[in-house]
Parts: C-alpha cells; sequence; structure tokens
C-alpha cells in the first residue's frame, strides 16, 4: 500500500491514507507530505475520488462503508497495482510461494547497480525502502494470495516455486499449481521457472531458473554462499546474505536481469552490493543475549531453511520463538509446524496471529506446543510477548541463536528484547 502511495504522489496525485498505527513508514509518507491518518474514521475519505483497502481491511471498515455510501469506488490493493504495473512498457512478475521478495529486491539491486532505469514494487523493505521509481521497466512482486496476480499483465513471468500456502483460498496443492499455470499462460514473452514446473508454462515461452546457468564451487562462509555461475563464461558469486536457499534466489534474480539485457558478469558483479531485505534474516545483536535474528518464515519450507541457516552458523544452541500465521494455515500445517523445528533446540510457540480471520475451533498453539512435545521436542506455549521474553532469558546463551519466526507483529519482540 505504501508503495502505491508513493508512485502515486511521484506522478502528482493528491494522496492520503490511514493506518492502525504510526510507524517508521507512516512517518516516510508523512515527510513525502502524504496525508496520513492514524485510526480510521469515515472522515478520512471526504473528497477522495478512489478508496483503496488490502484484504485485511474488510468490507465493514468504517472507511469502506463510507466510501459506498459516498458513491466512491473501492478498489482492493492489488486492481490497484494491475492498473499501475500494466501501465508499463517491460513488465516483470515474480511470483512463488516462496523467496519472492527477496528476488525482487535483488533484481532491482542489480538493475540499480548497472544504472538500467525502473520501478520496483517491492513486499518488504531493502535498504530504508518498499518502492524505487523511474524509467520504462517495472519489477513487482506477484502474490498467489485469492490469485491477486492475475490483476497482473506481465511481459516476463518469474515463477520460483509453487506450493500450497493459502488454504484459505485453495483447497490443496493442485488448485495452487493450477492458479500458477494461469497466470504463467498470461506472460506474453517469457516464463522463468524451475525445470520441474515446466508444464505450468506454454512450451513456446518457457526458459528455466535451474538449467541456462550451472552453479559450481559452492561453499558457505558464515553462512553466506560463494559459488561460481557457469554458462558461457563462468563468473564468480558472493553473496553478503546466509542461507543457502539464496543461491537458487541469485540464480533466478541474476537470469531475470539477464532477460532484461544485463550482461551476465555484470549481474554477478551487481549481487554482491545486495544486502537482504528487512525481516528476511535480519540479525541483530543483543547485549548478554547474543545473535537475535528476524525471520518473515511462516511457512514450514520456509521455517526448515531459517533453522537450517541457523545450525549452520551457531556455534551454540538455535532457539526459536514461532508465532503462527492465520488459523487456517496453522489447522492445515498443523503437523508440519512441529516437524519443521526438529533441528532446532528448543522452541517457543506464540498464539496464532489472526490478521484477517477469526479463530476456528481446537486450533491453538498450546496443542502445537503439546503436539511437540509428544514427539520428542523441547517445546513450551508462551502466552505473550512477556513471557516469551522471560523463556528466552532463561534459556539463552551467548553462543545460542534466537530466531524469532512469523509474518505478524511477532517482531515487537525483538524491539522488546
Amino acid at each position: 500500500m505504501s508503495g502505491l502511495a508513493q508512485h502515486l504522489h511521484g506522478l502528482g496525485y493528491e494522496v492520503s491514507g490511514s493506518d492502525r498505527e504510526q510507524s517508521e513508514m507512516t512517518d516516510k509518507l508523512s515527510a513525502l507530505g502524504i496525508e496520513v491518518h492514524i485510526g480510521h474514521s469515515a472522515e478520512n475519505v471526504a473528497g477522495a475520488q478512489m478508496t483503496v483497502r488490502t484484504s485485511a481491511v474488510g468490507e465493514s471498515n468504517v472507511e469502506v462503508r463510507r466510501s459506498e455510501e459516498l458513491g466512491i469506488p473501492v478498489l482492493l490493493r492489488e486492481e490497484l497495482l494491475g492498473t499501475v504495473f500494466n501501465s508499463f512498457e517491460k513488465r516483470v512478475a515474480i511470483c512463488g510461494t516462496h523467496g519472492k521478495t527477496t528476488v525482487t529486491a535483488m533484481v532491482h539491486e542489480i538493475l540499480a547497480q548497472t544504472n538500467v532505469a525502473h520501478t520496483a514494487f517491492i513486499g518488504g523493505v531493502y535498504k530504508g525502502s518498499n518502492y524505487y521509481g523511474g524509467g520504462d521497466i517495472v519489477i513487482a512482486e506477484a502474490c498467489e494470495f485469492n490469485r491477486s496476480f492475475y490483476n497482473l499483465q506481465p511481459t516476463i513471468c518469474v515463477c520460483l516455486n509453487a506450493e500450497w500456502d493459502h488454504p484459505d483460498c485453495y483447497a490443496n496443492a493442485e488448485e495452487v499449481r493450477q492458479a500458477f499455470a494461469h497466470f504463467a499462460h498470461m506472460a506474453e514473452d517469457v516464463v522463468l521457472l524451475p525445470y520441474e514446473l515446466r508444464n505450468l508454462a506454454p512450451r513456446n515461452k518457457r526458459a528455466y531458473i535451474d538449467k541456462s546457468l550451472a552453479v559450481e564451487n559452492l561453499s558457505l562462509c558464515e553462512g553466506k554462499p560463494q559459488f561460481d555461475l557457469v554458462g558461457e563464461q563462468t563468473c564468480p558469486v558472493r553473496l553478503s546474505v546466509a542461507g543457502q536457499h539464496n543461491v537458487y534466489n541469485a540464480l533466478a534474480s541474476v537470469q531475470t536481469a539477464c532477460l532484461l539485457g544485463v550482461p551476465l558478469a555484470d549481474a554477478c558483479r551487481a549481487l554482491t552490493q545486495f544486502v537482504g531485505v528487512k525481516r528476511r534474516w535480519t540479525e541483530k545483536y543483543v547485549p548478554e543475549l547474543g545473535r537475535v535474528v528476524a525471520d518473515y518464515a511462516h511457512h514450514p519450507t520456509e521455517i526448515t531453511c531459517s533453522v537450517l541457516t541457523a545450525k549452520s552458523v551457531c556455534k551454540g544452541r538455535v532457539l526459536c520463538v514461532f508465532q503462527p500465521h492465520t488459523y487456517t494455515r496453522t489447522k492445515a500445517f498443523f503437523r508440519q509446524f512441529v516437524t519443521c523445528f526438529a533441528q532446532a533446540d528448543a522452541v517457543a510457540y506464540l498464539p496464532v496471529y489472526s490478521a484477517r480471520e477469526k479463530p476456528i475451533a481446537h486450533v491453538n498453539s498450546y496443542d502445537l506446543a503439546q503436539k511437540a512435545v509428544n514427539m520428542g521436542l523441547n517445546a513450551t506455549f508462551v502466552a505473550d510477548f512477556a513471557s516469551a521474553k522471560q523463556w528466552i532469558l532463561g534459556n539463552m546463551t551467548p553462543d545460542d541463536i534466537l530466531l524469532v519466526l512469523g509474518a505478524g507483529d511477532i517482531v515487537k519482540l525483538v524491539d522488546m528484547l
């Protein structure tokens, strides 16, 4: 939402908006001259020609209801993003259950370092912003939630993977694959995807993330991958972000940049400047505690990657605090939200972050913790952030790594520490 606000403000539109609480982003928007209201009120939409809401803001919201009373069109965020995105000449949409925010930011960094003018909408904060404007190329991540990516009409579609992650929108994994296939067929020129998902895209438009270039001489330095990309030439890549899964993200990003005309060697060299997206393995050192990592991971596959990354760099134990995100996801992946912590030394489960959902009977974090204990894990339930802090203080030593995991407001726990 804030990226769209910045884009439209830059085009000369009068933009205003509201949020439940003040944040760094609302302060940034205010500094740009955008009118920001803290709290929702019917008066906030007075004089508006359009109201835009996220899926997290329901139709019963006071500003949405007032807009409808006044005859002001109400759009979802993805509908407005589609209008903006589709107005560009070259349009790159990056989709996938995992990695799309990181890859979008990586592609932006490569283009920025190689002086290719572009506009980027990033689903997280990268180098202080989630929006960078300029040029006739647009890069945006395309989310499958509620099939919202159908609003985008890309010239290049990058599909990183296609796992089931939104049980409130998709009945099963096959429905997810069908949605990604539909989106891939919307691409005008190229679909860049892994070979195993080749059947999702038209044969005459396929390009493969894991076939065009080979990864050789892979090693990890403090958990950060170093490797060579081998194609018509051999180019070294030295990443400054931890996690072996970022090798694949880098591979996808470099090939996307090459499709936009960036030479391979320049793309690889530029990627060394990538510093990571906020809340994607964001590490802080907390005095008297040690290394604390805030990570947006909220799917079992993502959590497994975070735990394995921590194990690869940790001198002591890996401790985890996890806040499940939405009741439907917790219900669908109940067992996996235990097994994904199998390599951790201890895990504390916070209550489910409901987001846009109402509670589901018998779906709760206390039962998750009990299930974990029954499966032999060192697990516990913590009722709130204060209890989580006490658990951390009572268990963590300076050689340990603490993973603070989830897509809700769990990042507040890091501030409390």
